[in-house]
């Protein structure tokens, strides 16, 4: 019997952004002169900033779909 073929997903923003954070990868983003520690004091404001993060990847990606990507 043949093997079945299995389709995988496209990846959400999310989940690349996820990804990306979870591998370490977001500091090799980042230019050398943004602080790398620090600036958050409590648990709170790093699930906002992460929050605003996703939200921001998530606007891009809509934006990408209908055409109209920022470009800086």
């Amino acid at each position: 019997m043949p093997a079945a073929h299995v389709i995988t997903p496209a990846p959400t923003p999310q989940s690349q952004l996820d990804a990306l954070i979870r591998a370490g990868g977001f500091w090799g983003l980042a230019p050398d002169w943004v602080p790398r520690g620090g600036y958050a004091r409590d648990r709170g404001t790093l699930v906002a900033a992460l929050a605003a993060l996703r939200r921001l990847a998530q606007n891009e990606a809509i934006r990408l779909r209908r055409g109209r990507a920022h470009v800086h």
